[in-house]
């Protein structure tokens, strides 16, 4: 089959496309940044064409020869975007009929019982206008996607991080049926395959419907943060309430004001699915439906082994082209110092360091930062090595533990210290590319656990070149 992809570089898009492509589609994207699609990790095995959805021309080509048509783009960041949405959805749908193309699969937003905001009602008007045209057409309509990079997610995330006490407002009161990232590809995957007469919208959802601030209080348990306080609030909430609260989350999140407006917006009414067909017509994921806690585990993923890197092929994780701060807050600092001995000399001393042999930083420096971990009831800084052989994972060093280790290549320590958060340091040999001496990377990532995490990291940034840059530099000296 062969599939146009419209935000095919978006949050869902990029997923989509990476498993279209793993199951043997020909895939063909509308794309407004090359340098966004360079990102991707597929831009080589799909054809792209230049353009965007005011741009009938790059609409037709898009289409020509496709199966199916895959719309996910949405305009929220601008204040005219249901104009735009509107104008794009009646382009797409009469240039997908006249270029023979046999389906259109929408992904929208679930329809609240009464009323609705400028975001949810802009994203029915979209369905409708599909479903109005003369191509068959799936409209699956969800609330919040659960995973990093969505945008619903993250600005869930970074709130209950950031926030410690958070205010009644009756918004908070309302319910929701949240879907693993996962179970929408699921669904997009299984909506392409429906045969014609298949010309309808479909409610997804997860099997939990949970108030916004039961979403908000079983992040922090499941990300192991202490929960945060709630205060009633007094008095309603103004007609400026969504406004001045999208200044409030755009202080405190990675989200842009113009994007967190819309979705507290949508925030005021209930979205929970009225039906279930798609069960039946499409099929529930594999293992079933994800549930909102295995979704959240799942964003989490490998965030809290701070040095490792994320599955390229894993949905629920951050990638390179999800806005910045996707997959929370992550605080990093590297350097690199050239070695004149070789990579084995210098591996030596990598794979030595710690207990007697201390860790090559400033006079003083561990020693008071054990003092004050043992004042806290925490280990130490000191605790020895093994002797006689060479660091294992689960191996003790001192403060740290032995996260994984690549002999002559690679060791990753996790501090053990007691601190609001998670500590990883990586030391990395590489030889030199002329065949003389070696160089160490050092790279330092520290993981956040609530506000004091925040503060901590930041301090922490302040003084890695002192004591981390002199740990580089004092290890290449000892080679």
């Amino acid at each position: 089959m062969r599939c146009a992809v419209i935000g095919g570089t978006g949050y869902v898009g990029v997923r989509l496309v990476r498993r279209l492509l793993h199951d043997g589609h020909d895939v063909a994207v509308l794309v407004r940044s090359p340098h966004k699609l360079a990102a991707t990790g597929w831009a080589e095995h799909v054809d792209a064409v230049l353009g965007d959805l005011a741009d009938p021309d790059a609409v037709r080509t898009l289409v020509e020869g496709a199966d199916a048509v895959v719309h996910l783009a949405h305009t929220l960041e601008r204040p005219d975007f249901p104009e735009r949405d509107r104008s794009a959805a009646r382009l797409v749908s009469t240039a997908a009929a006249r270029a023979g193309v046999g389906r259109i699969v929408y992904l929208g937003g679930l329809r609240p019982e009464a009323g609705a905001s400028r975001h949810l009602a802009s994203r029915a008007e979209v369905a409708d206008v599909f479903l109005d045209g003369p191509v068959p057409t799936v409209a699956l309509e969800a609330s919040i996607v659960v995973g990093s990079g969505s945008a619903s997610f993250e600005m869930i995330r970074h709130l209950a991080e950031r926030v410690p006490v958070l205010p009644a407002v009756p918004w908070l009161a309302h319910r929701t049926q949240p879907i693993a990232i996962a179970d929408v590809l699921h669904y997009l995957l299984g909506a392409l395959a429906l045969p014609a007469e298949v010309d309808r919208r479909f409610d997804v959802g997860g099997p939990d419907v949970l108030s916004y601030l039961e979403l908000v209080r079983r992040y922090l348990r499941l990300a192991g943060l202490p929960q945060g306080a709630v205060v009633p609030v007094p008095v309603p909430v103004p007609p400026g309430g969504p406004a001045l609260a999208g200044r409030v989350v755009e202080a405190l999140t990675p989200l842009p004001r113009g994007l967190a407006t819309p979705l507290i917006e949508s925030l005021a009414d209930d979205l929970v699915c009225r039906e279930d067909d798609v069960l039946t017509v499409i099929g529930p994921p594999p293992g079933g439906r994800t549930t909102y806690d295995d979704a959240v585990r799942a964003a989490l993923g490998r965030r809290h082994e701070a040095s490792a890197a994320p599955a390229a092929d894993d949905p629920a994780l951050a990638g390179p082209t999800d806005p910045a701060g996707s997959g929370g807050t992550v605080h990093r600092w590297g350097t690199t110092a050239p070695c004149p001995a070789d990579a084995a000399a210098l591996w030596a001393v990598v794979d030595g360091i710690g207990g007697d042999a201390g860790w090559y930083v400033p006079l003083g420096a561990w020693t008071l930062r054990g003092w004050a971990d043992q004042l806290l009831g925490g280990v130490g800084g000191y605790r020895g090595r093994p002797h006689g052989r060479p660091l294992q994972a689960g191996d003790v060093v001192d403060g740290w533990c032995v996260e994984a280790v690549e002999p002559g290549a690679r060791l990753v320590l996790r501090s053990e210290l007691r601190q609001p958060g998670t500590l990883t340091l990586t030391l990395a040999v590489d030889p030199d590319v002329s065949g003389h001496g070696a160089h160490l990377r050092l790279d330092v990532a520290f993981v956040p656990a609530g506000l004091a995490g925040l503060v901590y990291g930041r301090a922490l940034l302040a003084g890695a070149p002192a004591v981390f840059g002199a740990m580089a530099r004092g290890i290449t000296a000892r080679a």
